[in-house]
């Protein structure tokens, strides 16, 4: 509305002009101003009264994935030529509005980066025929839309590629480890073997204990995502795209645990993924500074992929080093003479006792 101001704030000067100094021909022009300013004002306002809507096809996104977005325009009078439709989203952003009171614009738009992502308003800037004057209409302010990690391929470099190849990476390194381990004590059950005794425990409380076997359930991968202090946020990305996808490689072929940075119990994840979408939108909010809160069972449950989001490795705990399981760790970067595997922009490398304590 500048322009139309400085027109009517023009014309009142030359009428001012004419009527001080008693110079007519200077009235009509003034007053012609004055009443185009007003014209033109009035049109963009009633122009552009109306309501302006905005529909996302969806408030969760993968990464780089196609959304559709609709606007929907009603205004009390049809927008004059000159006026626009401004969609911040799409490219380009700005297009020309319809000479119509209802208009309906549809674009799809992606989003290059995980995250929480709040939207910028669409407006539809309505404009009077000659420019003079014009008016904006928003759409409803703080919408959001939650960009998740996008799942790529998990490729092995020895075991022939897929998921399945994968697990049977994880499995093979497994078996390399004891193939029994003991969880608790507990009272002893009339079928119990006598190898299985706790014959101090005897001793001590005159009572017959057991060990009691850890359970095969627990022999399952793990996929650790540690984001303490990634090398970039190019970096942090790459992790956490990386641990989503050997997430849900691991689940597809059989189940798998995660454990997110800040969290003292990992996740299970089984064939059907029913756990999966909450611990997806978990992992597009995760940030630089988690750490992974260990818990006491893991140095004794299968393989640990270790993804870690500094590229040089920012160094394992003391009980996964001396844990029995075998380990994995990932790191962004690219492929070396030691990777067993690539998934999105990161390698992983099979650690044994000795790379884990230098670790």
């Amino acid at each position: 509305m500048v322009r139309a101001l400085l027109t009517g704030l023009l014309g009142l000067l030359l009428a001012a002009v004419g009527t001080v100094f008693g110079a007519s021909a200077l009235l009509l022009p003034g007053c012609a101003l004055i009443v185009l300013a007003l014209v033109c004002a009035a049109w963009a306002a009633l122009a552009g009264w109306g309501r302006l809507e905005r529909r996302v096809a969806a408030t969760q996104v993968v990464e780089d994935e196609p959304c559709s977005v609709v606007l929907e325009a009603r205004t009390l009078l049809p927008t004059p030529p000159g006026s626009e439709i401004l969609e911040p989203l799409a490219s380009p952003a700005g297009r020309p509005a319809r000479w119509r009171r209802r208009q309906r614009v549809e674009t799809e738009v992606s989003f290059p980066r995980r995250g929480r992502h709040e939207l910028e308003p669409a407006r539809l800037i309505a404009r009077d025929p000659l420019g003079v004057a014009s008016r904006a209409l928003r759409s409803a302010p703080g919408e959001e839309i939650l960009v998740l990690p996008r799942i790529e391929p998990v490729r092995t470099t020895r075991a022939g590629g897929g998921p399945q190849a994968l697990s049977r990476l994880s499995e093979s390194a497994s078996e390399e480890g004891p193939r029994v381990d003991f969880d608790t004590l507990r009272e002893a059950r009339p079928e119990t073997p006598v190898t299985r005794i706790h014959w101090p425990a005897v001793a001590r409380t005159g009572h017959l204990v057991e060990l009691s076997l850890l359970a095969q359930i627990d022999r399952r991968p793990v996929v650790v995502l540690d984001a303490t202090s990634p090398s970039s946020l190019e970096a942090l990305d790459s992790a956490v795209r990386a641990a989503a996808s050997l997430c849900v490689a691991f689940a597809r072929a059989g189940g798998c645990d995660l454990l997110l940075p800040g969290e003292r119990r990992p996740s299970h994840v089984d064939a059907t993924l029913a756990a999966w979408p909450a611990l997806h939108a978990h992992l597009a909010l995760v940030e630089a500074g988690g750490q992974p809160v260990l818990p006491s069972r893991l140095g004794r449950a299968g393989a640990v992929f270790w993804v870690d989001a500094h590229a040089a490795g920012g160094g394992l705990p003391s009980s996964l080093a001396r844990s029995t399981s075998a380990c994995f760790l990932v790191t962004p970067g690219p492929a070396s003479a030691s990777s067993m595997f690539t998934v999105a922009g990161c390698h992983g490398r099979r650690l044994g006792r000795g790379a884990r304590r230098a670790a």
